[in-house]
């Protein structure tokens, strides 16, 4: 009798959890990279069918910059903040009455090169009598991936007589670094240098290599890397592969075809 009665509060106290479990504001952050400009920070949120928005607060590394209240803003708030670094523009906006359903978007464009990540805070409060918060931080990570590899090559037939020069290129953020591989041995590069692009918002880098084919056919491969978080992050490599050396030549690109120029 006593063990029927402990499963009994057992599953009365669990139902009462599941039930307190649900009564919360639904939450979420999403975050894309829209090419040739920058960021786009989404937080949406959804509060329980019988409460109402009271505010959305957000906040960029702990500092609180944008409050929207409907109460006061009306149905949407848009704003637009500088720096000497970026702009953000905020853009709130209901989706259903009385704020039930809406979403902020952040769009971040650098003027500058971003060099660090940041955390990004949405805080979404509804109305008495409950007066329900919700929030989550989303770190934002000043990471594009290394773009696939491009190569172009110029041959020259004097001597030394198949003498290659070697050109590759790649773009992301930060700055990739390229590696060169002859057959399976790493080789340092001739001259590499990189330049920022305003247009595209990330680094443009390039690799010269000064490469002598052999009578014996050899691959030289160009692989575009990054180190962000503890992780290598690798685009897609380009190759160069001499079929002789009376002058054949190939580009072979992993997995895209690349432009040839001579």
């Amino acid at each position: 009798m006593a063990a029927g009665l402990g499963w009994k509060v057992i599953l009365v106290t669990l139902g009462l959890f599941l039930e307190i479990a649900a009564e919360v504001i639904k939450l979420n952050i999403t975050s894309n990279w829209k090419p040739e400009f920058g960021w786009e920070v989404i937080c949406s949120w959804e509060m329980l069918p019988n409460d109402t928005l009271q505010s959305v607060r957000l906040q960029n590394n702990g500092q609180q910059f944008m409050i929207y209240r409907p109460e006061i803003h009306g149905a949407s708030r848009a704003e637009i903040f500088r720096t000497p670094e970026n702009v953000m523009n905020v853009d709130c906006t209901l989706t259903a009455m009385k704020g039930r359903r809406g979403k902020c978007v952040l769009s971040i464009e650098p003027y500058q090169p971003p060099t660090i990540d940041f955390t990004y805070t949405c805080e979404v409060s509804g109305e008495r009598p409950k007066f329900m918060i919700e929030r989550k931080d989303y770190v934002v990570k000043t990471l594009v991936p290394p773009s696939a590899a491009k190569l172009e090559y110029k041959a020259y037939e004097e001597v030394p007589p198949g003498r290659v020069m070697l050109n590759c290129t790649s773009s992301g953020l930060p700055a990739p670094s390229l590696q060169w591989t002859v057959a399976d041995d790493k080789v340092q590069a001739d001259f590499t240098g990189r330049l920022w692009n305003a247009t595209s918002k990330l680094w443009h880098v390039w690799s010269f290599l000064a490469y002598t084919r052999s009578e014996r056919s050899s691959t030289v491969t160009c692989t575009p890397e990054v180190h962000s978080h503890n992780e290598l992050i690798k685009g897609a490599p380009a190759m160069y592969s001499s079929a002789n050396a009376f002058g054949i030549q190939a580009i072979i690109a992993v997995p895209i075809v690349l432009m040839l120029h001579r």
